[in-house]
């Protein structure tokens, strides 16, 4: 039988497993599986959490400060995109602006300004 120390040492392995595909996900922009891998995640870290009191576990508090580390350099990344997606949305919206406003000296009037999605 395992023990606390054995499966939350395991525990870790497998959260640093994920930690490092998250961060693939991140780099390559496929937020949506990142999502579903901290699903798969959520189960490990609760059953961690559960262990975390039992004798012997604290013992792997520096490891468990490495994960945090790399979790939250890819949670830098991942903020540092989405002001990117914003600051690019406002310039796009900007730009849709300043066509409403020029399109009447170029034609009719009714110059039809496409609507973009920048959320997708």
């Amino acid at each position: 039988m395992e023990t606390a120390v054995q499966t939350a040492g395991r525990l870790l392995a497998a959260l640093d497993d994920f930690a490092a595909q998250e961060t693939i996900l991140f780099r390559t922009l496929e937020f949506t599986a990142a999502v579903a891998l901290q699903e798969r995640a959520a189960p490990l870290v609760q059953k961690l959490g559960e262990l975390a009191e039992a004798p012997g576990v604290a013992g792997l508090r520096p490891r468990v400060a490495a994960l945090l580390a790399r979790r939250e350099q890819s949670y830098h990344f991942l903020n540092a995109q989405m002001e990117r997606l914003h600051l690019e949305a406002r310039r796009i919206e900007e730009a849709r602006a300043r066509l409403a406003r020029m399109a009447p000296v170029y034609g009719s009037g009714r110059v039809a300004v496409p609507r973009l999605n920048v959320a997708a």
